[in-house]
């Protein structure tokens, strides 16, 4: 091989290795974020759960009406009684959706009164505003509960 054949190839190899350099690891979900949302959640801060919304965010909840903007989500959120509901959240799935993040999973809400968890489903999209990552969408939905047993039927 002559020196400019060689010349050439160190080039490319350098080109290659800078631009694997600039594209870095991909960004991991912010899990800091929705950790924090659940934090001011189980801790009844309605205002750091308003927070955790962008500007044009609104909240899609169960056999409710949609809730758009800080001072509207803030006040749902008071209505739900947060502090007093406990949630937990378990089998998680994300991915990212070009300047989103998706997520969706599995929740249980502990209500004091009720003694047994409510089991439920979730979405959340996720958008960088200011630096910070914010909820965009958010859903969620109770899962139906079991049916009532059926009285036995009498012979005819």
């Amino acid at each position: 091989m002559n020196r400019t054949h060689l010349a050439s190839w160190a080039i490319l190899v350098a080109l290659a290795a800078a631009g694997c350099e600039r594209a870095g690891t991909p960004e991991a979900f912010p899990q800091a974020a929705a950790d924090g949302w659940l934090a001011a959640f189980n801790s009844g801060d309605t205002t750091g759960l308003a927070l955790m919304y962008s500007d044009d965010a609104e909240v899609l909840p169960p056999d409710e009406p949609i809730v758009s903007g800080h001072a509207a989500i803030e006040e749902f959120w008071k209505s739900y009684d947060p502090g007093q509901v406990r949630i937990a959240v378990s089998e998680v799935e994300t991915r990212r959706l070009g300047d989103y993040w998706f997520r969706e999973g599995t929740y249980s809400a502990i209500i004091p009164e009720e003694g047994e968890p409510r089991i439920g489903k979730f979405i959340e999209l996720w958008v960088k505003s200011g630096g910070a990552w914010l909820l965009y969408r958010h859903m969620w939905s109770p899962n139906a509960p079991p049916p009532a047993e059926l009285p036995a039927s009498a012979p005819g």
